[in-house]
């Protein structure tokens, strides 16, 4: 579901996923002074008039990163800039520069189709080090489910953040704090006559920075997320997010809009497709399929449209939509040959909320589809072209799930973790030596998400090498000379389990010859050898998309007057989370390197880097043994 409550993180992606908590460091080149939100709630007969004062005041210590003077200030249909003051002060020379010019326009994301958010864009001028800019405007919010977040910190050292909301008496606002444990927060409650003040202060909080392989922002940086519960006029209490109910309400008020005329050709195609099986799951995986095949995706922001999903007809008549629109259409066909499905919200592993927790609309991001089929919940994900019937996309795995039964009436269940042997990549390689050279020929044969992950490379990464340089890349065989030759793939159709790749290898300089006896290593592919961590510098838990299996069977053809005098023994590594098993045997006029390595957790916690590094450590000293061949 792209919606526009989106767009506040689409802002935390410019300094994802590394967060350190400490006092100003003299060394930054860039540093905010100070950053401030004043919320101020109105309430006139039940309609909310929210307006947001945002103050930055920045100082650029140094000219090294003059970057950060180009501002862009998002907007949408659901919130408005007004009012905006930017100017540079000078302090060397007393000079005080206003912004004169603000260029607004549309914004397009990669993968956007259409969006209503626009920017507010202007450049500070004047900008050297020592400058001061100071920024002002006003955010006005007409949708009271639409809070926000507010961050303590950002990707810049800030040496004091503060957050106001005031309020009516009669309104109740809610809020949960998030990450701020290695902050101090002076919180305040002030009561005046006719309305409430909280009060959120800090200081001093380091910058954000990046990691590889870490969770999302939202996983590490210290913020809070605000909302309005209910309100009480004429002593009533109207709700509106008090709980996770009070949302599903508000979600299920909108699929009330969803356009449900003409669906004949929708319920025809539908029969169509399920008449060719006997039972649920087949008929309910054969629709799935022709959603992944004939719907393509493409993602809209715009108002209430980035909620509410379009009607079925007119995706199916399109063949275009987005999440929301492929899961409605996905709902509306199950259901139409009996099978029992619903649609269903959820938020990607980029968001690291429970529903109970945070009841607005910052829990979720995204919107599948849900069937039980003979007692057993199937989530579908209609937007992920080439995961199989039964398991989940993989970015929702562990995510909680708001599955709409009926307009009333929602359960929340768990996405569960897909084991490691529904996603096993199988490769079987014969290898020769001839002329001092290794020929090789390979297939792999992959299935669940390992699957998914090379179509989707193979489709969206490749562009414009060659499938030689672009296998080159992504598989690293052997060494860089390595060739690739005689390259297939199999169809990648959704349908289909599994992906066959087969290629042929030429290496060069890759067995060592002394004298009368050559050095080959079997190891050609050497997966997971550049995933040691750096316990020293490393601050945040590594995160791995999915679980998987890799099986190896290498098979050394040794040559004609050639006799084997060295084979590596049996190394191994069982560990619950991951390990590896690599054994040789020898038959005939054959050396088997039998090699399999399991990786069975989603994420590996900073007390386990040691267990890890030593997991890399004894694959990395397995893939050095080599055999060894004498005329």
């Amino acid at each position: 579901m792209t919606t526009s409550y989106l767009k506040f993180p689409v802002l935390l992606l410019l300094f994802v996923m590394q967060y350190s908590f400490a006092q100003k460091n003299p060394s930054e080149d860039f540093r905010f002074l100070e950053r401030t939100e004043n919320i101020k709630i109105h309430l006139d007969k039940g309609n909310f008039e929210i307006v947001k004062n945002i103050h930055e005041k920045a100082e650029y210590v140094t000219a090294n990163k003059l970057y950060f003077a180009n501002e862009v200030l998002r907007f949408d249909s659901f919130t408005k800039i007004e009012d905006i003051e930017a100017v540079t002060y000078l302090p060397d020379s007393g000079k005080k520069l206003e912004v004169d010019y603000i260029e607004t326009k549309h914004e397009f994301d990669d993968g956007i189709f259409y969006s209503d958010q626009q920017t507010k864009n202007f450049t500070f001028p004047g900008v050297t080090k020592g400058a001061i800019t100071d920024l002002k405007y006003k955010e006005v919010i007409n949708e009271p489910h639409f809070l926000g977040l507010f961050r303590f910190g950002t990707y810049a050292p800030t040496e004091k953040a503060v957050l106001r909301i005031e309020f009516p008496k009669n309104v109740e606002i809610g809020y949960k704090e998030f990450h701020t444990e290695n902050i101090t927060i002076n919180f305040q409650k002030e009561e005046k006559k006719n309305h409430n003040i909280y009060t959120w202060t800090t200081e001093n909080v380091a910058k954000f920075s990046s990691e590889d392989d870490a969770e999302a922002a939202l996983y590490h940086l210290p913020h809070i997320i605000l909302h309005i519960k209910n309100y009480t006029e004429n002593g009533k209490t109207i709700p509106i997010l008090n709980n996770v109910n009070d949302l599903y309400s508000w979600y299920a008020s909108l699929a009330k809009r969803v356009d449900e005329s003409d669906l004949k050709k929708v319920h025809e195609i539908a029969e169509d497709i399920a008449k060719n099986y006997s039972t649920d799951r087949e008929k309910a995986e054969a629709i799935y399929n022709w959603v992944q095949e004939n719907i393509t995706y493409v993602a809209f922001e715009d108002g209430l449209g980035g909620f509410i999903p379009r009607g079925a007809a007119s995706v199916c008549k399109n063949r275009y939509g987005d999440c929301k629109d492929m899961a409605n259409l996905l709902y509306v066909m199950l259901n139409h040959v009996g099978i029992p499905a619903y649609r269903t919200w959820i938020g990607t592993r980029d968001r690291p909320y429970l529903y109970d927790e945070v009841p607005t609309p910052m829990v979720d991001n995204h919107m599948i589809t849900a069937t039980v089929i003979d007692n057993d919940t199937i989530f579908i994900d209609g937007t992920d072209s080439y995961v199989n019937f039964g398991m989940p996309s993989s970015f929702t795995q562990t995510k909680e799930a708001l599955i709409g039964i009926s307009p009333e009436r929602f359960v929340l269940k768990k996405v569960p973790v897909q084991p490691a042997e529904k996603s096993k990549t199988v490769i079987n390689t014969t290898i020769t030596f001839e002329d001092g050279n290794i020929k090789a020929s390979e297939k792999r044969v992959m299935t669940g998400y390992e699957r998914v992950d090379f179509v989707t490379d193979y489709l969206y990464k490749k562009k414009d090498n060659t499938e030689e340089e672009f296998l080159n890349t992504t598989l690293a065989l052997g060494n860089n000379k390595t060739k690739y030759q005689n390259i297939t793939v199999s169809p990648i159709e959704s349908k289909y389990k599994e992906l066959t790749l087969a290629f042929d290898l030429q290496i060069e300089n890759y067995a060592k010859t002394i004298g009368s006896k050559t050095i080959l290593n079997l190891n050609i592919d050497r997966v997971l050898s550049k995933q040691k961590i750096d316990i020293e510098t490393r601050k945040y838990a590594k995160k791995i998309d999915h679980q998987y299996q890799k099986e190896y069977t290498t098979t050394f053809i040794i040559p004609e007057g050639y006799k084997v005098t060295s084979v590596p023994k049996p190394i191994k590594f069982d560990g619950k989370d991951y390990g590896f098993d690599i054994h040789y045997e020898q038959k005939d006029n054959q050396i088997i390197q039998h090699k399999s390595i399991y990786i069975n957790t989603l994420r590996v916690e900073k007390e386990d880097f040691e267990a890890w590094n030593s997991f890399v450590k004894k694959l990395i000293k397995a893939y050095k043994k080599s055999i060894i061949i004498e005329k």
